[in-house]
């Protein structure tokens, strides 16, 4: 009898192990939920922002306690990354190529989110080309029912010169 007990035993533990395990699998392969869409279309934003000029857009995508570090490790304030990225007009200033991000990754845990991706960019300064590729990790915090950025992380540029 305790033969069949320990079967039956070791039978459900192994189909509950499979359950979960299907389950976890599937979470990759699934649509993602309200949040992570929110944040991905914020991500957008950010990118479109950039590429516009809009300072207005980052100031509302940015926390007004944000931290960013740039590539070259420069630790700047909210005021500073937004005159640093839709500052006024620079005649020397032409964009070559949008700011665009690729391979864009999202993990939501409660009120908080982290994205990573990478970011390519070309312009030309003072009849200089300068293509720029750079990862970057963002930290969003959802406040007041609002995803606000309160950390950004970019790396050095990635771009090689063919």
């Amino acid at each position: 009898m305790k033969v069949k007990q320990l079967l039956l035993a070791w039978w459900m533990l192994v189909l509950t192990h499979a359950a979960a395990f299907g389950q976890t699998e599937n979470k990759k392969w699934r649509t993602p939920g309200r949040a992570e869409q929110q944040v991905m279309a914020l991500n957008r934003a950010w990118a479109d922002a950039i590429t516009k000029g809009d300072a207005a857009a980052l100031d509302g995508i940015l926390a007004d306690d944000v931290i960013v570090t740039s590539g070259s490790g420069e630790i700047r304030s909210k005021a500073a990354e937004i005159k640093d990225s839709a500052g006024p007009p620079d005649p020397d200033f032409v964009w070559l190529r949008s700011f665009i991000t690729e391979d864009v990754r999202v993990r939501i845990y409660r009120n908080a989110a982290v994205v990573t991706g990478r970011a390519k960019w070309g312009f030309k300064y003072k009849g200089q080309e300068v293509n720029q590729e750079r990862r970057y990790t963002h930290l969003y915090v959802k406040r007041e029912g609002r995803w606000k950025i309160v950390a950004q992380q970019i790396s050095s540029n990635l771009y090689k010169k063919p």
